[in-house]
């Protein structure tokens, strides 16, 4: 038979050793819940909405080897492999200009708004184009 308890309750139940067998957690999706809590809860297979997590930014501890690393994009391992086996340069990119025909107004500010997500897309499309073409030819 499941048993009902709120958030706060099972956060405790988890923090004092316990599990979640059994257990039905009732305002998960409605109740505020701190990230370390959010992760504890995760990590036990119950998932807080992304809008439900608070956390304090004083809280978090410093970590020079984070903090201080200038992040770009990251590069894919399959080509970071494979510069290391060519001595090709990783961080070596061509940028081309494409010309698109648009058929809606709204479009335009959509694709200025999902730039960096449609660049990801559409590279590894032409990628995975450029591939297949050259196994098809001997």
């Amino acid at each position: 038979m499941n048993k009902e308890i709120n958030v706060d309750s099972a956060i405790e139940l988890l923090k004092s050793g316990g599990n979640l067998d059994q257990i039905i957690i009732s305002g998960l999706a409605t109740s505020k819940v701190k990230m370390i809590d959010a992760l504890l809860l995760a990590k036990n297979g119950c998932v807080v909405p992304d809008g439900n997590i608070v956390y304090d930014d004083d809280q978090i501890q410093y970590d020079p080897d984070f903090d201080d690393v200038t992040w770009g994009r990251p590069v894919p391992f399959k080509k970071l492999k494979q510069s290391l086996e060519t001595d090709e340069p990783v961080n070596e990119v061509a940028e081309v200009v494409v010309k698109l025909q648009l058929k809606n107004a709204g479009m335009r500010q959509w694709l200025a708004k999902n730039e960096d997500q449609i660049n990801l897309v559409v590279s590894g499309l032409l990628e995975s184009m450029y591939k297949a073409d050259k196994l098809a030819k001997p």
